[in-house]
């Protein structure tokens, strides 16, 4: 599952910290996790996320978490939608001695028996709590690792605070998302012959349909869509790195029928495969 951790340094050793303004148009984020805690703040338009079986609609002033290791991917249900993130570690605080904080907030989250809430929006009953030490974070002291520190410490103290943290371990949340990890990693693994719908749905021990509508509720995407992504993914590194004829790709990716393989291809990419090459 490395293609789907999203390898990304955040901040520095110290402070593992990173923030982004994001402007979305007609772009979708692919699946992806990380082993930081993410932190959304809905700014203009309407963004799908999608995480952990759920589908949650992200609007302006709404705060959504995503707890470390969650399979989850995004995507603008507007022309043009603007977000902010905050990612960040766990460890951002750990202290070097031990510490209340660190007791009773810090170790819990590090060791999964604690989770963040999902969905703050306007009709939650705790909103007015949260919201105005959100909107502090990003729009007055991003800039500042004390005052970035100071707000998270606030904001988390707040949750604990207002019973807001899940303190129960979801056993069974995280064997859906472990069961979906195996079936991608098994995708990567096989790509280049045929995958049916019953070999993966044999994976976790479940009927096929039983399957497809469990992978579509853990990652938005079906299946197939999520195989199409990996083999359009390796076809183009195909294209960009050998000479081998388009049909040679499309069969060394796992499809039998060439008109097919480039109808998928110009969904994902929005080019044809010949098209493609010639623009890389």
């Amino acid at each position: 599952m490395k293609r789907y951790l999203e390898n990304q340094k955040r901040g520095t050793e110290d402070f593992p910290f990173a923030y982004y303004k994001e402007k979305y148009s007609n772009h979708m984020i692919k699946l992806h996790w990380h082993p930081e805690i993410e932190l959304l703040y809905g700014i203009s338009g309407e963004l799908t996320v999608n995480v952990s079986e759920e589908k949650y609609i992200l609007r302006k002033g709404d705060i959504l978490f995503i707890n470390p290791e969650e399979l989850h991917t995004y995507s603008p249900n507007q022309k043009l939608v603007e977000y902010h993130a905050a990612v960040f570690a766990p460890s951002l605080f750990q202290f070097k001695e031990q510490h209340f904080f660190e007791q009773h907030f810090t170790d819990p989250l590090v060791d999964g028996e604690m989770k963040f809430p999902r969905l703050i929006s306007k009709e939650h009953p705790k909103y007015d709590v949260v919201a105005p030490i959100v909107d502090k974070l990003f729009n007055q002291d991003i800039q500042s690792k004390a005052m970035v520190f100071a707000d998270l410490t606030v904001l988390f103290c707040a949750l604990l605070e207002h019973s807001l943290l899940e303190t129960e371990l979801d056993v069974t949340s995280l064997k859906k998302s472990d069961d979906v990890k195996m079936c991608i990693q098994y995708m990567e693994a096989n790509y280049g012959r045929k995958i049916t719908l019953a070999e993966l749905a044999d994976l976790v021990h479940m009927t096929p349909n039983y399957f497809c509508n469990y992978f579509k509720k853990q990652t938005g995407l079906t299946p197939f869509t999520q195989l199409n992504n990996i083999r359009v993914r390796r076809a183009s590194k195909m294209l960009r790195n050998t000479e081998k004829s388009i049909a040679e790709i499309a069969e060394a990716c796992g499809y039998e029928n060439v008109s097919f393989f480039i109808r998928k291809f110009k969904e994902i990419r929005g080019c044809t495969p010949s098209v493609y090459r010639k623009k890389e």
